[in-house]
Protein backbone atom coordinates (compact mmCIF):
# COMPACT_ATOMS: atom_id res chain seq x y z
CA UNK A 1 0.00 0.00 0.00
CA UNK A 2 0.96 3.43 -1.01
CA UNK A 3 1.40 5.12 2.79
CA UNK A 4 2.21 8.37 1.16
CA UNK A 5 -1.07 8.43 -0.87
CA UNK A 6 -3.35 7.37 1.56
CA UNK A 7 -1.93 10.19 3.53
CA UNK A 8 -2.57 12.51 1.11
CA UNK A 9 -6.14 11.27 0.18
CA UNK A 10 -6.85 11.66 4.39
CA UNK A 11 -6.07 15.26 4.27
CA UNK A 12 -7.72 15.66 0.68
CA UNK A 13 -10.91 14.43 2.59
CA UNK A 14 -10.28 17.16 5.81
CA UNK A 15 -9.96 19.70 3.46
CA UNK A 16 -13.18 19.08 1.68
CA UNK A 17 -14.52 19.18 4.75
CA UNK A 18 -15.35 15.55 4.97
CA UNK A 19 -13.20 15.34 8.51
CA UNK A 20 -11.39 12.10 9.51
CA UNK A 21 -14.40 10.07 10.06
CA UNK A 22 -13.44 8.29 6.89
CA UNK A 23 -10.23 7.74 7.42
CA UNK A 24 -10.35 3.61 8.53
CA UNK A 25 -12.99 2.43 5.73
CA UNK A 26 -10.78 4.63 3.45
CA UNK A 27 -7.61 2.90 4.29
CA UNK A 28 -9.63 -1.07 4.46
CA UNK A 29 -10.69 -0.27 1.08
CA UNK A 30 -7.17 0.33 -0.18
CA UNK A 31 -5.27 -2.17 1.24
CA UNK A 32 -8.03 -4.43 -0.74
CA UNK A 33 -6.65 -3.31 -3.40
CA UNK A 34 -10.45 -2.62 -5.21
CA UNK A 35 -9.98 -0.83 -8.28
CA UNK A 36 -12.84 1.81 -7.66
CA UNK A 37 -15.00 2.27 -4.79
CA UNK A 38 -17.13 4.90 -3.01
CA UNK A 39 -17.60 5.78 0.73
CA UNK A 40 -20.54 7.35 2.07
CA UNK A 41 -20.61 9.99 4.79
CA UNK A 42 -24.48 12.10 6.20
CA UNK A 43 -24.74 15.26 7.73
CA UNK A 44 -27.29 17.14 9.46
CA UNK A 45 -27.07 21.20 9.19
CA UNK A 46 -28.94 23.86 10.13
CA UNK A 47 -31.35 25.44 6.86
CA UNK A 48 -28.76 28.71 5.77
CA UNK A 49 -31.64 31.31 5.72
CA UNK A 50 -32.22 29.96 8.98
CA UNK A 51 -31.91 32.97 11.86
CA UNK A 52 -31.57 31.49 14.62
CA UNK A 53 -27.99 29.68 15.21
CA UNK A 54 -29.85 26.98 17.68
CA UNK A 55 -32.32 26.54 14.68
CA UNK A 56 -33.09 22.55 14.46
CA UNK A 57 -30.67 20.71 11.88
CA UNK A 58 -32.88 19.90 9.32
CA UNK A 59 -31.38 19.58 6.41
CA UNK A 60 -30.22 15.98 5.70
CA UNK A 61 -27.21 16.11 3.16
CA UNK A 62 -25.60 12.58 1.93
CA UNK A 63 -22.21 12.25 0.09
CA UNK A 64 -20.37 9.18 -1.93
CA UNK A 65 -17.35 10.02 -2.63
CA UNK A 66 -15.80 7.94 -4.97
CA UNK A 67 -11.88 6.70 -5.82
CA UNK A 68 -10.31 5.05 -8.42
CA UNK A 69 -7.01 3.22 -8.82
CA UNK A 70 -4.87 3.91 -11.23
CA UNK A 71 -4.35 1.71 -14.22
CA UNK A 72 -0.40 1.76 -13.80
CA UNK A 73 0.01 1.93 -10.29
CA UNK A 74 -1.28 1.10 -6.74
CA UNK A 75 -2.45 5.34 -6.80
CA UNK A 76 -5.48 6.07 -5.51
CA UNK A 77 -7.28 9.16 -6.57
CA UNK A 78 -10.38 11.37 -5.44
CA UNK A 79 -11.72 12.78 -8.56
CA UNK A 80 -15.81 13.01 -7.57
CA UNK A 81 -18.07 13.19 -5.29
CA UNK A 82 -21.83 12.85 -5.71
CA UNK A 83 -23.90 14.75 -2.85
CA UNK A 84 -27.97 14.54 -1.81
CA UNK A 85 -29.60 17.56 0.03
CA UNK A 86 -33.01 16.68 1.12
CA UNK A 87 -34.81 19.32 3.24
CA UNK A 88 -37.40 19.19 5.64
CA UNK A 89 -41.21 19.09 3.90
CA UNK A 90 -40.16 18.95 0.55
CA UNK A 91 -40.46 16.02 -0.75
CA UNK A 92 -38.03 16.51 -3.84
CA UNK A 93 -34.18 16.04 -3.23
CA UNK A 94 -31.89 17.73 -5.06
CA UNK A 95 -28.73 15.58 -5.92
CA UNK A 96 -25.43 17.21 -7.44
CA UNK A 97 -21.66 15.49 -8.82
CA UNK A 98 -18.84 17.64 -8.15
CA UNK A 99 -15.80 17.05 -10.37
CA UNK A 100 -12.68 18.59 -8.34
CA UNK A 101 -10.33 19.52 -10.78
CA UNK A 102 -13.45 21.07 -12.89
CA UNK A 103 -15.62 22.55 -10.30
CA UNK A 104 -12.24 24.11 -8.58
CA UNK A 105 -12.70 21.50 -5.22
CA UNK A 106 -16.23 22.65 -4.06
CA UNK A 107 -16.00 21.74 -0.21
CA UNK A 108 -19.05 19.89 1.37
CA UNK A 109 -20.27 23.36 3.13
CA UNK A 110 -19.73 25.05 -0.31
CA UNK A 111 -21.75 22.23 -1.83
CA UNK A 112 -24.48 22.26 0.59
CA UNK A 113 -25.35 26.53 -0.42
CA UNK A 114 -24.86 25.90 -3.91
CA UNK A 115 -27.56 23.29 -3.60
CA UNK A 116 -29.86 25.57 -1.36
CA UNK A 117 -29.82 28.04 -4.00
CA UNK A 118 -26.95 30.39 -3.07
CA UNK A 119 -24.06 31.93 -5.26
CA UNK A 120 -20.58 32.14 -3.52
CA UNK A 121 -16.85 33.74 -4.38
CA UNK A 122 -14.20 31.53 -4.34
CA UNK A 123 -10.65 32.32 -5.24
CA UNK A 124 -9.57 29.85 -8.02
CA UNK A 125 -6.39 29.30 -10.18
CA UNK A 126 -7.33 29.82 -14.57
CA UNK A 127 -4.89 29.00 -16.47
CA UNK A 128 -4.45 30.30 -19.98
CA UNK A 129 -3.93 28.74 -23.53
CA UNK A 130 -1.09 30.01 -23.76
CA UNK A 131 0.06 29.17 -20.51
CA UNK A 132 -0.30 25.77 -20.40
CA UNK A 133 1.30 26.25 -23.68
CA UNK A 134 4.65 28.00 -21.81
CA UNK A 135 3.96 26.23 -18.83
CA UNK A 136 3.58 28.89 -16.79
CA UNK A 137 2.10 29.88 -13.22
CA UNK A 138 -2.12 29.84 -13.29
CA UNK A 139 -3.64 33.09 -12.81
CA UNK A 140 -5.63 33.72 -9.81
CA UNK A 141 -8.42 35.05 -9.91
CA UNK A 142 -12.07 35.73 -7.20
CA UNK A 143 -14.99 33.71 -9.49
CA UNK A 144 -18.61 33.38 -8.50
CA UNK A 145 -20.89 30.08 -8.79
CA UNK A 146 -24.54 29.20 -8.89
CA UNK A 147 -25.91 26.23 -9.54
CA UNK A 148 -29.46 26.15 -12.03
CA UNK A 149 -31.41 24.63 -10.10
CA UNK A 150 -34.35 24.35 -12.69
CA UNK A 151 -32.98 22.12 -15.15
CA UNK A 152 -30.80 19.30 -15.62
CA UNK A 153 -28.22 18.16 -18.12
CA UNK A 154 -27.37 15.15 -19.94
CA UNK A 155 -25.82 13.66 -16.81
CA UNK A 156 -28.65 15.03 -15.02
CA UNK A 157 -26.38 17.60 -13.33
CA UNK A 158 -27.32 21.37 -12.38
CA UNK A 159 -25.76 23.20 -14.70
CA UNK A 160 -22.80 24.77 -12.76
CA UNK A 161 -22.84 29.03 -13.26
CA UNK A 162 -19.05 30.70 -13.10
CA UNK A 163 -18.94 34.55 -13.24
CA UNK A 164 -15.65 35.88 -13.86
CA UNK A 165 -14.78 39.08 -13.05
CA UNK A 166 -15.06 40.72 -16.56
CA UNK A 167 -18.59 39.74 -16.45
CA UNK A 168 -19.09 42.92 -14.34
CA UNK A 169 -20.65 41.60 -11.17
CA UNK A 170 -20.01 44.58 -8.36
CA UNK A 171 -21.66 43.46 -4.46
CA UNK A 172 -20.58 46.84 -3.68
CA UNK A 173 -22.52 48.73 -6.01
CA UNK A 174 -24.82 45.90 -6.07
CA UNK A 175 -25.74 46.71 -1.94
CA UNK A 176 -25.14 50.68 -2.54
CA UNK A 177 -28.46 50.81 -4.68
CA UNK A 178 -30.56 49.36 -1.60
CA UNK A 179 -31.56 51.52 1.75
CA UNK A 180 -30.10 48.96 3.88
CA UNK A 181 -30.10 50.12 7.13
CA UNK A 182 -28.85 47.86 9.44
CA UNK A 183 -25.44 48.50 7.46
CA UNK A 184 -24.57 51.81 8.66
CA UNK A 185 -20.82 51.31 9.81
CA UNK A 186 -18.26 50.47 7.87
CA UNK A 187 -17.41 47.32 10.17
CA UNK A 188 -21.07 45.90 9.61
CA UNK A 189 -21.15 46.51 5.84
CA UNK A 190 -17.75 44.80 5.30
CA UNK A 191 -18.79 41.88 7.65
CA UNK A 192 -22.08 41.67 5.26
CA UNK A 193 -19.46 41.67 2.01
CA UNK A 194 -17.62 38.73 3.28
CA UNK A 195 -20.44 36.91 4.73
CA UNK A 196 -22.57 37.06 0.94
CA UNK A 197 -19.47 36.30 -0.66
CA UNK A 198 -19.02 33.43 1.37
CA UNK A 199 -23.04 32.35 0.06
CA UNK A 200 -24.59 33.32 3.12
CA UNK A 201 -27.47 35.19 3.88
CA UNK A 202 -27.18 38.38 5.89
CA UNK A 203 -30.20 39.36 8.14
CA UNK A 204 -30.61 43.15 8.14
CA UNK A 205 -33.24 46.43 7.98
CA UNK A 206 -34.40 47.75 4.90
CA UNK A 207 -36.66 50.85 4.48
CA UNK A 208 -39.83 50.67 2.53
CA UNK A 209 -42.08 53.71 2.58
CA UNK A 210 -40.50 54.94 5.43
CA UNK A 211 -40.84 51.77 7.35
CA UNK A 212 -37.31 49.75 8.41
CA UNK A 213 -38.99 45.98 7.97
CA UNK A 214 -36.42 42.86 8.63
CA UNK A 215 -35.22 41.52 5.28
CA UNK A 216 -32.17 38.61 4.52
CA UNK A 217 -30.46 39.07 1.46
CA UNK A 218 -28.41 37.17 -0.88
CA UNK A 219 -25.99 37.51 -3.69
CA UNK A 220 -26.71 37.19 -7.34
CA UNK A 221 -24.40 37.48 -9.67
CA UNK A 222 -26.31 36.29 -12.40
CA UNK A 223 -28.78 39.24 -12.59
CA UNK A 224 -26.10 41.64 -10.99
CA UNK A 225 -27.59 42.24 -7.95
CA UNK A 226 -28.73 41.06 -4.49
CA UNK A 227 -32.13 39.10 -3.77
CA UNK A 228 -34.15 40.63 -0.80
CA UNK A 229 -36.62 38.31 1.41
CA UNK A 230 -39.03 39.29 4.07
CA UNK A 231 -39.10 37.43 7.38
CA UNK A 232 -41.06 34.42 6.01
CA UNK A 233 -38.49 34.24 3.05
CA UNK A 234 -40.62 35.78 -0.11
CA UNK A 235 -38.62 38.02 -2.31
CA UNK A 236 -39.14 41.52 -2.28
CA UNK A 237 -39.49 43.22 -5.85
CA UNK A 238 -37.81 46.92 -6.80
CA UNK A 239 -41.21 48.21 -7.11
CA UNK A 240 -42.01 47.36 -3.79
CA UNK A 241 -39.16 49.39 -2.51
CA UNK A 242 -39.40 51.91 -4.64
CA UNK A 243 -42.74 52.51 -5.59
CA UNK A 244 -42.36 56.11 -6.96
CA UNK A 245 -40.03 54.58 -9.72
CA UNK A 246 -42.43 52.15 -11.15
CA UNK A 247 -45.35 54.35 -11.09
CA UNK A 248 -43.02 57.35 -13.04
CA UNK A 249 -42.44 53.90 -15.72
CA UNK A 250 -45.52 52.78 -15.61
CA UNK A 251 -47.25 57.01 -16.69
CA UNK A 252 -43.92 56.88 -18.60
CA UNK A 253 -45.58 53.85 -20.67
CA UNK A 254 -48.99 55.52 -20.98
CA UNK A 255 -47.87 58.68 -22.50
CA UNK A 256 -46.11 56.96 -25.23
CA UNK A 257 -48.21 57.30 -28.42
CA UNK A 258 -49.78 54.24 -30.06
CA UNK A 259 -47.54 52.82 -33.08
CA UNK A 260 -49.24 52.29 -36.30
CA UNK A 261 -50.13 49.37 -37.62
CA UNK A 262 -48.26 48.97 -41.12
CA UNK A 263 -51.46 46.58 -41.73
CA UNK A 264 -53.91 49.79 -41.10
CA UNK A 265 -51.69 52.31 -42.50
CA UNK A 266 -51.32 50.48 -46.01
CA UNK A 267 -55.47 49.42 -45.92
CA UNK A 268 -54.69 45.32 -45.73
CA UNK A 269 -56.44 43.12 -43.27
CA UNK A 270 -54.82 41.86 -40.31
CA UNK A 271 -53.08 39.26 -41.97
CA UNK A 272 -49.00 40.09 -42.26
CA UNK A 273 -47.62 40.94 -45.29
CA UNK A 274 -44.85 39.06 -46.65
CA UNK A 275 -41.82 40.68 -45.74
CA UNK A 276 -43.05 41.07 -41.99
CA UNK A 277 -41.51 38.93 -39.09
CA UNK A 278 -43.28 38.04 -35.39
CA UNK A 279 -42.36 40.24 -33.03
CA UNK A 280 -40.09 38.51 -30.39
CA UNK A 281 -42.35 37.66 -27.45
CA UNK A 282 -41.13 39.51 -24.32
CA UNK A 283 -41.38 37.33 -20.87
CA UNK A 284 -40.43 38.81 -17.63
CA UNK A 285 -37.25 37.16 -16.23
CA UNK A 286 -37.82 35.58 -12.51
CA UNK A 287 -34.87 36.40 -10.97
CA UNK A 288 -32.84 33.50 -8.97
CA UNK A 289 -32.53 32.87 -5.34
Amino acid sequence: MNEDNLEYLKKTLDGLGFGNRLNDVLETAIRREMPAFSLGITSERRPLDAKDINAPRTDHLSFAINFNRSKDSDTYFLNTYDVTLQKAGNPIAISQRFDLARDHRITALQAHKLLSGLSLEKEVFLRSRDEQQRGGQPDKVNMWFKLNLDITDAYGNHPLRTFRPEYGYDLIDALDKYPLKGLATPEKMNAAHAALRNGNYVHTELTIVKKNVPVSIAANPQMKTIDIYDKNMVEIRDEVIFPEKAAARDNAKQQQPATENPAQKTGQGAEALPWEQEPEQQTGQKRGR
